[in-house]
């Protein structure tokens, strides 16, 4: 089963502000709303996307959609079903190599029995998750976006363009998503039906964790993830029904006061002839490849290198 995409960008109109925004003239206006998220500092989280006709599924979705692992159980058992799909993979991850990955994290001090760990970890290595990424920095995302795209024109407007989402994270519901593990991420059992007893939650991987994944792309990509538990809903879709929900329970006044929007993230769809103008102001930023993706072997290779020269040059 193929997944679900956007055939138009004013199909997107429906789910993110600005959904069907184009810019296709010049990157200056870019550059000049990515100066004015950056002065936000933390208020803003972002998502970069080669295609702007993708819907932002997750891994596990992903995975578990286009391999139609939902045909294994009736209809009524599907979401029970996805759940199980998730917390199995858990458990190969604790078991994987006589139980590696688990003594790690118990050596740095993170419950045995901690899922989100598991998964923040699965997250990182490619394996199959319902996380899906997002970075406080504006320019990171942008590049992520465009990294490794080639451009064809097509007749297909939407196979043009690329996307930039952004989000506020000072709305209530974030903040309330936010906090629902946070002081427990470290020390406490997180079994991952607990976890999914949310629909949505923002997941802030702990300073631990950073040092058990030992990566230095993290340092540099400032990254989180967005948890969406639906087997089949991408995130834009399962928030705007949350929207609704409780939208009407609580009535609009309230609504309002609270800062709660009725979609995820706002939207940029960027022509994809402006990307070797973008990449060159990247640069100029300090944003590339080697920033975004540090690549360790040029690491050994410079630094040993650099190390021979300098006590080639040193004075006698």
């Amino acid at each position: 089963m193929k997944l679900q995409e956007y055939s138009t960008l004013d199909e997107k109109e429906e789910f993110f502000i600005n959904g069907k925004t184009k810019i296709s003239v010049n990157i200056t206006s870019i550059f000049k709303k990515l100066k004015e998220f950056e002065t936000e500092g933390t208020n803003f989280i972002f998502r970069g996307c080669g295609e702007a006709k993708y819907r932002m599924y997750n891994s596990a979705q992903r995975v578990y959609i286009t391999q139609e692992l939902h045909k294994q159980v009736p209809p009524d058992s599907i979401s029970e079903h996805y759940n199980k799909f998730v917390s199995e993979s858990i458990q190969s991850c604790k078991q994987w190599n006589d139980g590696v990955v688990k003594r790690l994290l118990e050596d740095s001090g993170i419950n045995e029995n901690n899922s989100l760990a598991y998964l923040s970890y699965m997250q990182h290595y490619g394996v199959p998750t319902p996380f899906l990424d997002f970075t406080y920095n504006p320019y990171v995302a942008l590049y992520i976006a465009i990294d490794d795209i080639s451009f064809t024109p097509s007749e297909n407007e939407i196979d043009n363009y690329f996307s930039l989402y952004y989000t506020y994270t000072d709305a209530t519901a974030f903040k309330m998503w936010e906090n629902v593990f946070d002081n427990r991420f470290n020390s406490q059992e997180i079994p991952y039906e607990q976890v999914a007893e949310n629909e949505m939650s923002i997941i802030l991987p702990s300073s631990e964790i950073y040092k058990v994944i030992n990566n230095v792309n993290i340092i540099n990509q400032k990254g989180l993830f967005l948890y969406n538990n639906h087997p089949w809903y991408p995130l834009e879709h399962q928030y705007k029904e949350f929207a609704a929900y409780v939208k009407k329970e609580m009535g609009e006044e309230k609504w309002d006061m609270l800062l709660l929007h009725d979609t995820i993230a706002g939207c940029f769809n960027i022509h994809k002839s402006l990307i070797p103008a973008i990449k060159k102001q990247l640069k100029s930023e300090g944003i590339d490849k080697k920033y975004v993706y540090p690549d360790m072997k040029d690491f050994t290779e410079q630094v040993s290198s650099e190390g021979i020269l300098n006590c080639l040059t040193l004075k006698k």
